[in-house]
C-alpha cells in the first residue's frame, strides 16, 4: 500500500458520507470525519459508477483508490464492468461501507477539500 493510500484509509476510516452531488463534470461526495471537519472529494470526469442507495447512515469502512493498470482481481470480479478500464489511464475508487452506501467510481483525478 502507498504512502497517499495509507493516508486515504487513516483519514476516511468511520467518516460518515451525509451528501452526494452530480455536477456536469463531476461526482463529489460530502463527508464528515469522526472529528467532526467536513471534507469533499471530488471526482473529476467521472466515465462510470455503480453505487448502492443512499441510506440514513452511510458510514465508510475502508475507502480504496487503484489506478486501472492494477485493479484487483476482487473488483473485477465483484464489478466485472471494471473489465471494460483495464489498462486504461483512468483511476478506480471503492468505498466499501460499515453501513449504506457502497460501491465503485471510475474517474480521471481525484480531488480532496475542505
Amino acid at each position: 500500500m502507498n504512502l497517499l493510500q495509507e493516508f486515504i484509509n487513516e483519514k476516511f476510516h468511520d467518516a460518515e458520507i451525509y451528501c452526494i452531488k452530480k455536477n456536469k463534470n463531476s461526482l463529489e461526495l460530502y463527508l464528515s470525519l469522526i472529528n467532526k471537519i467536513d471534507k469533499v472529494i471530488t471526482f473529476v470526469n467521472p466515465v462510470f459508477w455503480e453505487l448502492t442507495s443512499f441510506e440514513q447512515q452511510n458510514i465508510i469502512f475502508e475507502f480504496s483508490t487503484f489506478d486501472g493498470k492494477k485493479i484487483p482481481g476482487f473488483l473485477l470480479e465483484e464489478y466485472p464492468e471494471l473489465n471494460n478500464f483495464k489498462m486504461s489511464s483512468y483511476q478506480i475508487s471503492y468505498l466499501d461501507s460499515s453501513i449504506g452506501l457502497r460501491g465503485i467510481i471510475v474517474y480521471e483525478l481525484l480531488e480532496i477539500k475542505n
